[in-house]
C-alpha cells in the first residue's frame, strides 16, 4: 500500500475544521474542471470544422494528382492506362486540361478556370455530377459545347441553364498572335451552353466551368494534351511513391493533403495556437491548487509533527501533500473531460448550439468531433501543470514545517 497516497486521499475527503479549506478546495477542483472542459470543447470544435472542410474538398480533390513540374501540359501518349493500373490500382482516373479564361455573358465579365474532364471508366459518375442541383451534366449531350458552372459563378454572371439563344463566351490570350498585327486576334474565343449548375464548395463554385476534355482541347487547339492526371485509389499512401518513380522527376505526384497544404497548415496552426492559449489560462486557474494545499498543510501541522516524531521519512511527508495536489488536479481534470466530452456528444446528436439565424451556412449547428488523442493530450497537460504547481507548496512544506520540527 502507498501510505502517502492513502493519507492524501483521507485528507482530501475528510471533514475540515475550517470551512474555508473546503471552499478553496472546491474552487480549485472547479477551476481545473472549467479549464479542461474549455480545452475539450474548443479542440473538438476545431476538429469538427477541419473534418467539415476536408469533406468539402474531398469532393473536388482526387486522392492523387499528377502534374508536370517544368511545363503547363503534357501528352496523354506519355502513359498507358493499363500500365498505370498495374502500378496504382485506380478505381477511377480523370484526364484533365485546365486553363484560366475570361468569361463574358451579356455585359458581365468574370475571370475563371475552364476545366475539361474525361473520366475512365466512362460509365461511372463524376464526383461533381453528384452536386448538380439544377439541369443536367454536360456528359448527357453528344456535342462538346455543353458545360456546368458553380452556383456562385452562375449568380455573378446571371447564367441560367438551357439558354441556347445566348451562349457563354470564353476568351483566352492568343499566344501566337504578333504584336501590332491587325489580322490576328489577340484572344481566342469560344462558346459554351450551360447545361447544369452545381454547388459543392464556395471557392470551387466561384471559379470553375467544367466541360468535356475534347471540347477544351479543340478550343485551345491542343489535341491529346493534358494539364493533370487525377487518380482515385484505394490506398494512396502506398502507391504515391511508385507513381512518382513511374513519371520521373519532371512530374510531381500530390496527395489530398499536399494539394491543399497551406489550408491544412493554417487549420492546424490555429488549433494549436488556441490550445496553448487555453493551456496558459488553465495554468493560471490551477494556482488555486497552491492555496488549497497550503491551507491543508496549515491545518495538518500537528499531524506533520506527529509523523516526523515517529520517524516518518521527510520524502514521505512531502509526498502526502504532493499527492494531495495531484488528486485535486486529477478530479478536476477528470470532471472537465467528462463534462466536455458529454457536451460535445450532445452537440453531435442534437445540435442545440446553432451557427446563427442569419446568413447562409453549410451546416446549421456547430460541428464537433471528439478525438481521443486530443483527450489524452489534454489530460496529460492538466496533470503536468498540476505537478508543476503542486511542487511549490511542497517545497514550502519542507522549509517551514518539516525542518522546523
Amino acid at each position: 500500500m502507498n501510505v502517502a497516497l492513502y493519507i492524501a486521499r483521507r485528507y482530501l475527503f475528510s471533514a475540515k475544521s475550517k470551512n474555508a479549506v473546503n471552499i478553496i478546495t472546491a474552487i480549485s477542483v472547479l477551476g481545473v474542471a472549467v479549464g479542461t472542459l474549455a480545452l475539450v470543447v474548443v479542440l473538438s470544435v476545431f476538429n469538427g470544422f477541419e473534418s467539415l472542410i476536408k469533406s468539402m474538398y474531398h469532393e473536388v480533390n482526387a486522392d492523387l494528382v499528377v502534374r508536370p513540374v517544368n511545363s503547363k501540359s503534357f501528352s496523354s501518349a506519355s502513359y498507358d492506362l493499363d500500365e498505370l493500373k498495374a502500378i496504382a490500382p485506380w478505381e477511377t482516373i480523370q484526364e484533365v486540361y485546365e486553363e484560366k479564361v475570361l468569361l463574358r455573358f451579356d455585359e458581365q465579365e468574370q475571370l475563371a478556370k475552364l476545366r475539361g474532364v474525361r473520366q475512365w471508366p466512362s460509365e461511372d459518375s463524376l464526383a461533381i455530377e453528384k452536386h448538380i442541383f439544377k439541369g443536367r451534366s454536360f456528359r448527357d449531350y453528344q456535342d462538346h459545347k455543353q458545360a456546368i458552372v458553380g452556383q456562385s459563378l452562375a449568380h455573378t454572371l446571371s447564367l441560367s441553364i438551357d439558354q441556347y439563344y445566348k451562349p457563354l463566351k470564353v476568351f483566352v490570350p492568343n499566344l501566337d498572335a504578333k504584336m501590332g498585327s491587325l489580322k490576328e486576334r489577340p484572344f481566342i474565343e469560344g462558346s459554351w451552353y450551360i447545361s447544369g449548375v452545381y454547388s459543392v464548395q464556395a471557392e470551387y463554385d466561384a471559379s470553375y466551368v467544367v466541360t468535356s476534355l475534347e471540347g477544351v482541347q479543340q478550343f485551345l487547339d491542343k489535341p491529346d494534351m493534358l494539364s493533370s492526371l487525377e487518380l482515385n485509389v484505394a490506398d494512396p499512401e502506398n502507391v504515391q511513391e511508385s507513381l512518382q518513380e513511374f513519371f520521373g522527376a519532371d512530374f510531381e505526384v500530390k496527395n489530398r493533403y499536399q494539394q491543399q497544404e497551406f489550408l491544412y497548415k493554417v487549420l492546424q496552426t490555429e488549433k494549436w495556437a488556441i490550445f496553448f492559449i487555453l493551456a496558459f489560462i488553465l495554468l493560471i486557474a490551477t494556482f488555486n491548487i497552491v492555496a488549497s494545499v497550503i491551507m491543508i498543510v496549515l491545518e495538518k501541522r500537528r499531524d506533520i509533527s506527529s509523523l516526523w516524531a515517529i520517524g516518518t521519512p521527510e520524502i514521505t511527508i512531502q509526498k502526502i501533500f504532493f499527492y494531495e495536489g495531484l488528486l485535486i488536479t486529477f478530479f478536476g481534470g477528470g470532471l472537465g473531460v467528462l463534462l466536455g466530452v458529454g457536451l460535445c456528444l450532445a452537440q453531435q446528436k442534437f445540435g442545440f448550439i446553432e451557427m446563427g439565424e442569419q446568413g447562409s451556412f453549410i451546416v446549421n449547428a456547430y460541428p464537433v468531433e471528439v478525438q481521443m488523442p486530443d483527450v489524452f493530450l489534454i489530460m496529460f497537460t492538466v496533470m503536468a501543470i498540476g505537478m508543476l504547481i503542486t511542487y511549490v507548496p511542497v517545497r514550502l512544506l519542507k522549509r517551514k514545517f518539516i525542518q522546523a520540527s
